[in-house]
């Protein structure tokens, strides 16, 4: 199926109880039975969520429209790869429908003059971290920015770059951070690591 390729973000659904857990990734590889995914760096948060043979929804999103089908867990992450099972005859394309932001867990405030511009993150580092914004940024663009962790992890606070926009998701942009404190520095390692450790301990 041509509508599927290496690449494409796409959203895990995943129902616990009355909620909805909902994991964005990217199409790795598209195989006749399979496809394998890949997961955010920092998966292991999810990883309760992705035990093989789990069932699971995933939406694919394309310039056609939104790919969804219900599949299952065939190789957790575990295993160096996570790989879910590929029904062609089950996927259903719904055109015209939004590529759709991503809720994330930090918010981030980019000032610029009198101008904040609230964003929501997809994956973040030390070095770089990647947003989604629906206020259209451009490259070489600085910032002043305020990364707001959950809980009591606190406010980081640095200045940033615009390097990059995606050239197919033209609301998805990549930022190079500079500027940022020891403390600061610190203080968002520790909240990449306590994230990170959480989840290995889940999985003793």
């Amino acid at each position: 199926m041509e509508l599927i390729h290496s690449g494409q973000k796409l959203s895990i659904n995943i129902y616990k109880g009355d909620n909805l857990v909902e994991i964005i990734g990217e199409v790795n590889d598209v195989l006749d039975d399979r496809m394998t995914v890949e997961l955010p760096k920092y998966f292991m948060r999810y990883i309760e969520y992705l035990e093989v043979g789990k069932p699971l929804t995933v939406k694919i999103f394309s310039k056609m429209g939104t790919i969804d089908f219900n599949t299952v867990v065939i190789t957790s992450p575990l295993e160096d790869n996570f790989t879910i099972e590929l029904d062609y005859n089950a996927v259903k394309l719904t055109p015209d429908s939004e590529i759709k932001s991503v809720d994330a867990i930090e918010t981030l405030k980019l000032k610029r003059n009198d101008n904040i511009i609230t964003v929501k993150t997809s994956d973040i580092s030390i070095d770089k971290i990647v947003c989604i914004s629906s206020t259209e940024l451009e490259v070489e663009q600085q910032f002043d920015c305020e990364l707001i962790l959950p809980g009591d992890y606190g406010t980081i606070i640095f200045k940033a770059t615009v390097t990059k926009r995606d050239i197919v998701y033209d609301n998805e942009y990549t930022l190079s951070c500079y500027g940022m404190n020891e403390e600061n520095r610190q203080s968002l390692l520790y909240y990449m690591y306590m994230y990170s450790l959480q989840y290995d301990q889940q999985g003793d």
